[in-house]
C-alpha cells in the first residue's frame, strides 16, 4: 500500500526543509507553484511572507501575506504577518500595522507578540502611555517570557523611563531566571556600561574590554550530544567526555 501526497503538499514541505537551509530563493519557487495550484494556497503564500520578511524585501511581504489572508481571513497568524509587513521598509504604514495586530488579537487574544507589537507601534506613534499600559499588560500576563520583557523594556526606553526600566530589570532577574536570552541581554548592558566607562577614562590607560569565551560549563554525558541551544559561558568546567578513554572492541577476522 503506498502513501499518495499532493503535488502542493510536496512542493510546500519541500520549500520549508530549503527554507530551514537558507536556500531562499529555491524555497520560494517550490512555493510559488504550490501557491498557484490553488490547494494550500494559504500556507505557501504565508510562508513565502515569512521568508520575505526575513530577507528585508518587505513590499513582497505585504502582496504575499495579503494573499494568505485572503485565503484564509480568519487566521491570526496571518494577520500578524500583515502586520509586519506593513510596520517596516519603504512605503510602511503603521496604521496599517496596528489595524492588522488589533484584527490579530480579535482573532486571538493570546497572540503575545501581536500584543507586544502593537504596544510597541502605539509608543512609536505618539501614543506612550496607551503603548506602555498594551507592552505592561502582555508583561504582567506572562511574566516568563522573555519576548514581553524585551518588548516593554524598548518600550521604556524610548519613552526615557528610566527609573522604570531598573525596576523591571530587578524584577526579570527573579522572573526569567534561567533564561539565556535574559543572561545574554544583562551581559550585552554590562559589555555597554564597561565600554562607556572605558571611554570616560584616562584615554593614555590600556583599554581592556570583556570578552565571552565559548565554552560549555557542563560536559553531556558519554553517547549523547550536545544540545544546540546551550549558550556556552566564560566559567570553568568539567572534562569533556570525548578526552576520556573508549574501549572498543577488536572484531578478528576469520583467518586471524
Amino acid at each position: 500500500m503506498h502513501n499518495t501526497v499532493s503535488l502542493s503538499r510536496f512542493l510546500i514541505s519541500r520549500g520549508k526543509r530549503l527554507a530551514a537551509h537558507g536556500m531562499f530563493r529555491a524555497a520560494s519557487a517550490d512555493l510559488a507553484v504550490a501557491s498557484a495550484s490553488g490547494a494550500g494556497s494559504a500556507e505557501a503564500s504565508g510562508l513565502q511572507a515569512e521568508m520575505s520578511l526575513r530577507t528585508g524585501r518587505f513590499k513582497a511581504a505585504r502582496r504575499q501575506a495579503g494573499e494568505a489572508l485572503a485565503a484564509a481571513p480568519t487566521c491570526p497568524h496571518y494577520q500578524y504577518l500583515c502586520g509586519l509587513a506593513w510596520e517596516r521598509g519603504p512605503g510602511a504604514d503603521p496604521n496599517k500595522a496596528s489595524h492588522h495586530y488589533l484584527e490579530c488579537l480579535e482573532l486571538d487574544p493570546g497572540h503575545l507578540r501581536a500584543r507586544c507589537r502593537l504596544g510597541l507601534a502605539r509608543v512609536a506613534s505618539g501614543l506612550v502611555n496607551e503603548g506602555l499600559a498594551i507592552l505592561a499588560g502582555a508583561w504582567k500576563s506572562a511574566p516568563q517570557a522573555f519576548d514581553a520583557f524585551l518588548a516593554l523594556y524598548r518600550g521604556l526606553k524610548k519613552a526615557g523611563r528610566l527609573g522604570e526600566i531598573r525596576a523591571l530589570v530587578r524584577s526579570a532577574r527573579f522572573q526569567l531566571r534561567g533564561d539565556i536570552r535574559f543572561s545574554a541581554f544583562l551581559d550585552r548592558i554590562r559589555y555597554r556600561a564597561a565600554a562607556r566607562r572605558q571611554r570616560a577614562g584616562n584615554p593614555a590607560e590600556p583599554v581592556l574590554l570583556p570578552f565571552l569565551r565559548l565554552a560549555d560549563p557542563v560536559a553531556p554525558h558519554l553517547g549523547e550530544r550536545l544540545r544546540a541551544t546551550t549558550l556556552r559561558i566564560d566559567a570553568p568546567g568539567t572534562v569533556q567526555e570525548p578526552h576520556a578513554f573508549r574501549l572498543r572492541r577488536r572484531q578478528r577476522g576469520r583467518n586471524a
